[in-house]
């Protein structure tokens, strides 16, 4: 069985929308997790409406709100699936979704999938995670765990699904970390227990009242990285010499951030950079001067 983990915080605009799409799901052998965060809006009413008619849904009130990392920790932890698949609120499932997911995950501790960006109004945008390049070029573990490294998750949560074995090894996600995708994909990547298949299986809807999109990016990337390379570093001792020696260029790098130690060491930052952005030259220099380094 696949359980589908879900928090939720006044998510009545968009939230029938994605239920309905797992409920349209090819594969029907899952159970649906939800965790409210103390919803002030119907939220919480519409999921009840969900868990009335459907007996695979199990609608959990926090008695306070937790915030949006401990909630998903708290929903994650009553999952009683042999895999995990992780959800938004405000996204839409295509209806092979879950089956793209589940056939291909095998052995892996992650399987992930792609997702493209739309509108409130439900245009297509041409804009998708992983992006053209990152799909096509990032096929090394090597070179996705230099990216998670360096830049930030290239693995959309709502696009991933992490067998049931991870979810004990991984969470809960602490506090100084950023989000669960990022920490599920880096840390199975890391492992070789990670697989992506390139497959468009999520539409990821862009609105103004995302959390992910309160924050600004160069800010998350100054203030995360470090301590996420940081708590790879001192987390996983059991890596391969390769991967520890990323992570410890990577926390050097993170670490000092001056214009004078980037330029000793630009033939690191292009080295990476390339793998980040490929040959562009434009996005090679800006690289070397971003938040990222």
């Amino acid at each position: 069985m696949i359980s589908i983990a879900m928090t939720t915080y006044n998510g009545e605009k968009y939230i029938r929308e994605q239920l309905d799409s797992i409920l349209a799901q090819t594969e029907n052998d899952f159970e649906v997790v939800i965790c409210d965060d103390t919803s002030n809006d119907s939220t919480l009413s519409i999921l009840k409406e969900y868990e009335n008619k459907d007996s695979r849904f199990r609608i959990y009130e926090n008695e306070k709100n937790l915030g949006y990392r401990e909630n998903f920790n708290k929903a994650v932890s009553l999952c009683k699936g042999d895999f995990i698949a992780f959800s938004d609120q405000d996204d839409i499932w295509l209806p092979n979704h879950l089956q793209v997911l589940r056939e291909n995950i095998g052995e892996n501790f992650v399987c992930a999938g792609r997702a493209q960006r739309f509108f409130e109004n439900d245009a297509l945008l041409n804009l998708f995670q992983p992006t053209n390049y990152q799909a096509e070029y990032l096929t090394s573990q090597i070179k996705r765990f230099i990216y998670q490294c360096y830049a930030f998750n290239l693995y959309q949560g709502a696009s991933q699904m992490i067998s049931k074995q991870a979810a004990e090894i991984y969470f809960p996600i602490e506090k100084n970390e950023y989000a669960h995708d990022w920490v599920s994909a880096t840390n199975a990547i890391a492992e070789n227990k990670f697989i992506y298949i390139n497959e468009i299986i999520t539409k990821w809807r862009k609105h103004p009242a995302q959390v992910t999109s309160t924050h600004d990016s160069r800010k998350i990337r100054k203030n995360r990285l470090k301590n996420f390379v940081e708590y790879m570093f001192d987390n996983n001792k059991n890596l391969n010499e390769e991967v520890r020696t990323i992570l410890q260029k990577a926390l050097e790098f993170h670490s000092n951030r001056s214009i004078f130690y980037r330029l000793r060491n630009i033939n690191h930052a292009i080295k990476i950079a390339n793998i980040i952005y490929g040959s562009y030259a434009k996005q090679v220099l800006g690289y070397l001067f971003t938040a990222s380094l």
